[in-house]
């Protein structure tokens, strides 16, 4: 049986590509079901250019978001970093690595995963990131966030799309023992560049922070399409 590395460094696209096959059905499936039951509405992803490589950041609210963000750039695969205890039960790791997903250490500068997202950018792919790191339901509490949103970006050279996702903090709430469906809201902003002048200006490990920063407020500000409807 095929290794598993060998899906996590294969193209999403074109020769060599992971198989298509489960990853098709997987999101035919998704589509149908997470749009009745979530009724799933994305805005703006012309910000994704095609043919373009993007870092897409976002908030973290719920496992499922990474489902939410891969909906809503159908056909085009993206591939997102999940936490590497995710990956140590066999079977799951083989059905996320079909549909593209690949395991980081997060407690850990885990230089692999910037490698694996360096090349799959360098190759025109999409990457998902969550500089927020663990989910937190709580958006008021400020979290630490992880740079390494800017050290990909940098060494990819590649601009970073914001997203934020509304709704996910609600399918399963603190204290809930069932999960809810709520209606679940995407928007995407302008692509963003840590090669802009303000960025350059400014020593590397400030320029990495601040650029984190910004990527992580420029989240925030996206505001709610269908607020006042």
């Amino acid at each position: 049986m095929r290794p598993l590395d060998s899906f996590y460094d294969s193209p999403a696209e074109g020769p060599g590509h992971y198989p298509q096959r489960f990853c098709s059905f997987f999101f035919v499936l998704v589509r149908v079901v997470f749009g009745l039951l979530f009724r799933v509405r994305s805005y703006d992803t012309h910000h994704v250019r095609p043919g373009v490589s993007y870092l897409v950041a976002g908030n973290h609210r719920s496992y499922l978001d990474p489902v939410f963000v891969m909906m809503a750039m159908r056909p085009r695969p993206v591939r997102y970093m999940a936490k590497e205890e995710f990956f140590k039960v066999r079977a799951i790791a083989r059905l996320a690595s079909w549909v593209g997903a690949f395991p980081v250490k997060r407690d850990a500068g885990d230089m692999q995963v910037v490698k694996r997202s360096v090349a799959m950018l360098k190759r025109g792919e999409l990457v998902g990131i969550f500089p927020e790191g663990t989910r937190g339901r709580d958006a008021s509490k400020a979290r630490e966030l992880h740079e390494g949103v800017a050290v990909i970006a940098r060494l990819a050279k590649c601009e970073v799309v914001p997203v934020r996702i509304w709704g996910a903090e609600r399918i399963a709430p603190p204290g809930s023992r069932r999960w809810h469906f709520p209606r679940i809201t995407l928007r995407f902003g302008e692509p963003m560049s840590l090669a802009e002048a303000r960025y350059e200006a400014l020593d590397k490990p400030e320029r990495l922070s601040a650029f984190t920063a910004d990527v992580m407020k420029a989240v925030y500000a996206l505001e709610d399409p269908r607020k006042g409807c």
